[in-house]
């Protein structure tokens, strides 16, 4: 069994989600490389019945026509809440990816569709990948956000054909061979193939969210389509939508396109060259050899030398939601989501922080998502950054049972050590850990040790420097570039 290091954890668990507190980190170093990968991975065996009480406390989405309960700043609260308190971040991190994979937005499809769809790619997130996009095809927000639902025999709508292949599978050309993957011909047929795709809410049905996918047969297209005209995976017949996403899924150019948008996502960037190419073709053949699953898939990459490779070790932009969702779980900040905001005490205040940072969730910018790593960072955003840093230390509510976000006085003890060297080294690696060169270290011991004006007063651990000199260490650090990097 591969051991793993206390660094290697960290690396871990903020790729499998949002990073950990070194707690977190020392439970799954006894585990090994593959142990913790699927400790991780198969996260239906974890308990998570604190979060499912928490939400049953915080939130009422019994009635989506109940204004504020269900809306867009609530759905957001909901998914805050579950990613910062969650036991199972790989299901919250996949979610996240899925989420920007197959971008959807609630600008046009409602808040109701879009929740449904979050509770879809949740649910499947880890499944054979041809039935992931099965679902996703005939989800209810996916018909509209790609005007599917307008798309019938003698008048088809192309959208969803087109993005079904350049964005959802795979790619307007082959990642390694750069051949084309599709024409504008095989966008035409594929279109008839999926017309008459529709989704209704049954009359009688108590449940709001039961809304159910049917092909309606007048509106579907009934001849002979022919997709790939030429290729080996070339078809012909009276093809459906099940069809052309069984074909899809088949192909390479899928299993190579989806390997690189999940190490875009998880590992490191690549840049088309020969070596990445030939990773790309190493993981296109688990996704091939087993049955298209990712959860296979995914779990190949996490125990993989490349994973764990200097190349991968803060090669990634720490998204708005993970720069916020992982320094509360890092350092063990409190988040108190509240009731409701019909009653007045709910916090939303994860989720508007990330819409501040440029990321606001259930509404992504297009059908091509968020552009991701370098993506995130210009002026203004990074300046944003230091403002939630600066946020999230300062904050000292009276009272400590009210909703909000905030790092206590009794954490901050827990965070620092008896003197400076030893409080310095703590918090570098409960944030990263992050790797600082020995200027910088000093300029933190000073810090700890002087007064505002910058006497030198020495280190003493008592309350007025916890709730002064550390909390402003504690916003120099995540302040740091190195922290902007996962």
């Amino acid at each position: 069994m591969a051991s793993i290091t206390y660094d290697e954890g960290a690396h871990l668990l903020r790729r499998m989600g949002f990073g950990g507190d070194p707690a977190d980190i020392e439970e799954i170093l006894s585990l090994g490389r593959e142990g913790a990968v699927d400790f991780l991975i198969n996260f239906k065996q974890t308990d998570n019945r604190a979060l499912d009480d928490l939400l049953r406390s915080s939130f009422d989405f019994s009635d989506p026509m109940d204004f504020p309960r269900f809306n867009r700043g609530e759905l957001q609260r909901w998914w805050f809440t579950r990613m910062v308190h969650t036991r199972r971040p790989f299901e919250e991190k996949m979610t996240l990816f899925w989420h920007n994979h197959f971008a959807t937005s609630a600008s046009k499809t409602g808040d109701v569709l879009i929740y449904n769809q979050n509770l879809t790619l949740r649910e499947h997130s880890l499944d054979q990948f041809d039935n992931l996009l099965l679902k996703v095809s005939q989800d209810p927000a996916m018909l509209l956000w790609l005007d599917g639902v307008t798309n019938v025999s003698g008048k088809p709508n192309e959208n969803f054909a087109r993005e079904l292949q350049e964005l959802f599978s795979m790619g307007i050309n082959d990642v390694v061979t750069g051949e084309p993957n599709y024409t504008e011909e095989d966008v035409k047929e594929i279109a008839r193939a999926f017309t008459g795709w529709k989704f209704f809410h049954p009359r009688f049905d108590p449940n709001p969210f039961s809304y159910q996918f049917i092909v309606n047969q007048p509106e579907h297209d009934n001849t002979i389509k022919n997709i790939y005209s030429g290729k080996q995976w070339a078809r012909n017949g009276n093809l459906g939508g099940e069809d052309v996403i069984s074909i899809i899924s088949a192909r390479r150019a899928t299993a190579r396109y989806l390997v690189k948008k999940l190490f875009e996502f998880f590992v490191y960037p690549m840049d088309g060259s020969p070596g990445d190419k030939a990773t790309i073709e190493k993981f296109a053949d688990v996704y091939m050899t087993r049955n298209h699953s990712i959860m296979e898939l995914v779990r190949a990459i996490f125990i993989s030398d490349e994973f764990y490779g200097d190349r991968a070790r803060f090669a990634l932009v720490k998204s708005p939601v993970e720069i916020i969702v992982g320094a509360i779980r890092m350092l063990g900040a409190r988040y108190n989501p509240g009731t409701s905001a019909r009653e007045g005490a709910s916090n939303n205040t994860p989720a508007a922080i990330s819409i501040f940072l440029g990321q606001e969730l259930f509404n992504p910018p297009d059908v091509a998502g968020w552009k991701l790593n370098l993506g995130w960072i210009n002026t203004s955003t990074l300046l944003n950054r230091f403002t939630y840093a600066d946020l999230l230390v300062i904050n000292r509510p009276r009272d400590l049972n009210a909703p909000g976000l905030w790092l206590s006085h009794e954490q901050l003890r827990s965070l620092s050590k008896k003197n400076s060297k030893k409080t310095v080294k703590k918090l570098l690696s409960t944030l990263g850990p992050l790797e600082v060169g020995g200027e910088m270290i000093a300029a933190f011991r000073a810090y700890l040790e002087s007064d505002d004006q910058g006497n030198p007063t020495g280190f003493v651990r008592d309350d007025v420097t916890l709730d002064k000199k550390v909390r402003g260490l504690i916003h120099l650090m995540m302040c740091l570039s190195e922290f902007q990097l996962n």
